[in-house]
């Protein structure tokens, strides 16, 4: 599972970098300047702080690149623990169908950089794994201090992980309260009973939401979306292999739970819980983008590990099944690592422009995605990494309300402050965003002293006077900002 990260010096990811500039500056913004007076921070119990706190506490030791990379390597490694955790209490051993489900921990949320909800999700579930335990044990007070300390800490991460955890914990506690005499109510208030330690972050969330967050809640019911969503479910680079993996993992559901394997009820109940969710879940959430995305790969890898061979099933079935699973997994892992050294590629050779750029800068990043956008757009929203390295200030932390500590202060005028101010288009590309030309005759140049275009081909780069080359690349390149008669 660690494979596809070890050799890129920083992960790959597409928001990654933008995250890396908070890790930055949330580590202090002692000695550098430019960084202390653009930016601020506000502290509340943000649900949304998993790799955050993890970097502050490892940064000083490692440095904030490394301390990130070590972090993000251990997420695929957790979750896929969590999968087979759960997979052998669920079943008593591990089924042969279950490496079907490893993949998705590189699924497409991962890829996207939602960092913070992937670890969240990889701790729901080592935990829900180890409530599994402690249920089959029937240490019901050992499980309730894991509910309530590992709600906690699982929140912090991410609240769509606790929100995770807790449909997990419900449904598990639902089917076994079911199971006892006194029908339908007993068993309702003995699941109140059993998950009450869970709500405890609902303070958290009171305080957090009181303190101004907001966001827009967006695209209700989109089913065609819901299914885009699922086909989405590993995309990666190449749309054939991504889209037809993730399809020919749902085929697997359906044809195994058909005839030769069963599903487990308290897994059964936890998907239906998490299709609901999944379908009432908006694309815009809290502050949160892709929402209802994030959880397609995750009910993908539930169906999966809630299928457990029939009593009797011949031995050959379920060593067809372990060795498919396994070669589905050695080549989704092969492919995902040739394709994080190309992204890791991409990225090395646009952040060459940082060796020019000097220190305790002013950077407004002009950035074309393409058109139309693809299947994998390039991962070039990479201009954060002059906070890092540089102590720079640059338009690429996200406008997010509530979503995050970090804010811009006035020093930056607001239509210049944050990363959709940084969007453009070419000639010839019918997007919403404005041309490159628009938005470098409406650069406040007393407020920034170099721009840094990505995306842009070598012939399109601009060519104003007062725009003085420091570094091109054929996708790229970073100017100094000739100040009036300089």
């Amino acid at each position: 599972m660690a494979v596809p990260l070890l050799w890129p010096a920083m992960p790959p990811l597409s928001d990654l970098p933008v995250h890396m500039g908070r890790y930055r500056i949330q580590a202090g913004m002692d000695g550098a300047p430019t960084l202390a007076e653009a930016f601020s921070i506000h502290w509340m119990p943000v649900g949304n702080l998993g790799v955050d706190v993890l970097v502050l506490l490892l940064g000083p030791a490692l440095g904030i690149e490394f301390a990130t990379k070590l972090v993000v390597l251990a997420i695929p490694m957790l979750t896929a623990a969590g999968m087979l955790f759960v997979a052998a209490e669920i079943h008593g051993r591990i089924p042969p169908t279950a490496a079907f489900a490893l993949p998705l921990a590189y699924g497409y949320p991962f890829q996207f950089g939602f960092v913070n909800y992937a670890l969240s999700v990889a701790l729901a579930l080592l935990a829900f794994g180890l409530a599994l335990r402690l249920a089959r044990q029937k240490r019901w007070r050992a499980r309730a201090a894991l509910l309530l300390v590992g709600g906690i800490v699982i929140y912090f991460s991410h609240v769509m992980g606790w929100g995770v955890f807790g449909l997990l914990c419900v449904a598990e506690a639902a089917v076994r309260r079911l199971k006892e005499p006194g029908g339908v109510w007993h068993a309702a208030r003995g699941v109140a009973a059993d998950c009450l330690p869970l709500a405890v972050p609902l303070l958290f969330i009171l305080i957090w939401r009181g303190e101004g967050g907001g966001g827009a809640i967006s695209a209700l019911f989109d089913l065609r979306a819901k299914w885009g969503g699922l086909e989405s479910a590993l995309r990666e680079r190449w749309v054939g292999w991504d889209g037809y993996c993730a399809l020919g993992l749902l085929g697997v559901f359906l044809v195994c739970a058909a005839r030769p394997f069963r599903l487990d009820p308290r897994l059964a109940a936890a998907l239906a819980a998490l299709g609901v969710l999944y379908l009432c879940l908006p694309y815009a959430f809290f502050g949160l983008i892709y929402a209802d995305a994030r959880l397609a790969p995750l009910l993908l890898a539930i169906a999966l590990l809630s299928l457990r061979p029939r009593e009797g099933l011949d031995g050959r079935v379920m060593t067809l099944a372990a060795v498919a699973a396994l070669v589905f997994f050695a080549a989704r892992i092969a492919v995902t690592t040739v394709s994080m050294g190309l992204y890791a590629g991409e990225q090395e050779r646009n952040l060459e422009a940082l060796e020019a750029l000097p220190n305790n800068s002013r950077v407004l990043a002009l950035v074309d995605l393409g058109c139309p956008r693809g299947w994998a757009p390039p991962r070039i929203t990479i201009a954060s990494m002059a906070i890092v390295r540089r102590d720079s200030f640059v338009n690429d932390q996200f406008r997010m309300p509530g979503a995050q500590l970090v804010r811009v202060g006035p020093s930056i005028p607001a239509d210049f402050a944050y990363e959709d101010s940084g969007r453009i288009r070419l000639p010839g590309c019918d997007r919403p965003e404005p041309l490159l030309a628009d938005r470098l005759a409406a650069i406040p140049r007393d407020r920034f002293d170099h721009v840094w275009v990505l995306g842009v081909p070598r012939d399109r780069q601009p060519h104003e006077s007062w725009l003085r080359p420091l570094w091109t690349s054929e996708q790229g390149a970073l100017y100094r900002i000739v100040p009036p008669g300089g």
